[in-house]
């Protein structure tokens, strides 16, 4: 019966020793578990970090390209008010020299007006002078001539006395 007794100790302490092995096993897997739980929310914990900063720099990409495309529709905006601003100003110097043209061809058409204004007035005025020159030379010859010669001193007259 010792024996007996001994083997159905030794059974039950076997049995005790593998429930205190299987809890044992159970403590390990958790704590693997808990262990791969926990590296698993520190790899969660990385990528969100990473993809934190992943997002920070897309925004401030997204951020320099928006500026960049702002600052060259302003470039371009700024060019195109230039452009206008020129066109402006050669169609003003345009209309400029289109008039100015015009008053110079109008100064010429008068100067030619003018010269030959001035040119009809002196033949006119010549004619005019020939023709009093004729008739002035005619009346001079048909006045008298008339040749005198005078003998005498000239002088004052004297001073006659006058009686007292």
């Amino acid at each position: 019966m010792k024996l007996a007794a001994t083997k159905e100790r030794e059974t039950s302490e076997r049995e005790r020793l593998a429930d205190e092995l299987a809890d044992l096993k159970s403590e390990v897997r958790a704590l693997r578990k808990e262990r791969d739980d926990a590296s698993s929310a520190l790899r969660l914990a990385d990528q969100v970090n990473t993809l934190r900063r992943t997002i920070t720099d897309l925004e401030i990409e997204k951020a320099k390209l928006v500026e960049d495309n702002d600052r060259k529709i302003r470039e371009t905006e700024h060019k195109v008010g230039l452009l206008k601003t020129k066109q402006e100003h050669e169609v003003e110097n345009a209309k400029r020299e289109t008039k100015l043209e015009v008053r110079e061809g109008n100064l010429t058409a008068d100067k030619e007006r003018f010269a030959a204004e001035m040119e009809f007035q002196r033949k006119h005025l010549q004619g005019e002078v020939e023709r009093i020159d004729g008739i002035l030379g005619k009346i001079l010859e048909r006045l008298p001539n008339i040749n005198a010669s005078l003998s005498g001193r000239v002088g004052a007259p004297a001073k006659v006395k006058e009686p007292v």
